[in-house]
């Protein structure tokens, strides 16, 4: 969460993570619901409600 709140692209943050770009895809999709963000600005906010 914290990679994609910074703004990384998903081939970023698969090359960081050493995981492939698909995983990161998937992954992205479940924070996404878990944190129930409907766009990537409402992940940033939650984010910062949390103090990530």
């Amino acid at each position: 969460m914290r990679l994609v709140v910074r703004g990384l692209l998903n081939k970023q943050i698969a090359a960081a993570l050493g995981v492939s770009e698909i995983t990161v895809k998937v992954r992205r999709g479940q924070v996404m619901r878990k944190m129930r963000a409907g766009t990537l600005a409402d992940l940033v906010r939650i984010s910062d409600r949390l103090g990530e």
